[in-house]
């Protein structure tokens, strides 16, 4: 009878080193993923369009992802390159909004706004509640920019919500949401190694 075959310890150190590597990607892809829901539910929804256009650009390429809509899944960000070279990049993602008039939907550029009118000349009803009604005054003005009284201006995100995001420390929590949940898939795969080889 022959003796059982002993687990490689060099097998187990590249699983190791692989699951390491996995937890670094999944938990940049999670930050990713939260980060865009969180502008999804905190931006402008007046059709739907600019919150449904928000992607992560893998720095580095990556593979699948790139396309989705609110609410965004684990699938809509690309898959990362297990290279050590990508793994020990400090910026793995950019997030960015594909719509050309983003600057102004971030109240980050003044314009002139309108809304959309149907055949009969009716005003669109927005998809999310506004947060504000009234109107506008004259010339240029943010997005979120809107006096109460008559008109039709109608704004469905705070007046500087991309900045309040940003600097009100909300991306720092959705930063640490997304590790969370990607060390958990780090722990479920190291136990898995362990039990196949006990």
């Amino acid at each position: 009878m022959g003796r059982k075959k002993q687990p490689s310890i060099v097998n187990d150190l590249k699983d190791f080193s692989d699951i390491v590597r996995t937890a670094v990607n999944e938990s940049a892809r999670h930050c990713a993923l939260e980060i865009m829901n969180d502008l999804g539910k905190q931006g402008p929804a007046y059709t739907g369009i600019f919150r449904d256009s928000w992607v992560a650009v893998a720095k580095g390429g990556g593979s699948g992802g790139g396309g989705g809509e609110y609410p965004y899944m684990l699938s809509d960000v690309p898959e990362l390159s297990m290279r050590k070279k990508e793994i020990v990049r400090k910026t793995k993602f950019v997030i960015e909004n594909t719509q050309p008039y983003a600057e102004y939907a971030l109240d980050l550029k003044v314009g002139k706004f309108r809304p959309d009118f149907d055949a009969n000349g009716n005003p669109f009803p927005p998809l999310k509640t506004p947060v504000e009604e009234g109107k506008r005054g004259g010339g240029l003005t943010f997005r979120g920019q809107i006096r109460s009284g008559d008109g039709e201006a109608k704004s469905t995100a705070e007046l500087d919500w991309y900045t309040n995001y940003v600097q009100s420390g909300a991306i720092e929590r959705a930063l640490f949401k997304g590790v969370k949940l990607g060390f958990k898939i780090w722990i479920i795969n190291l136990l898995e190694v362990f039990l196949k080889h006990n």
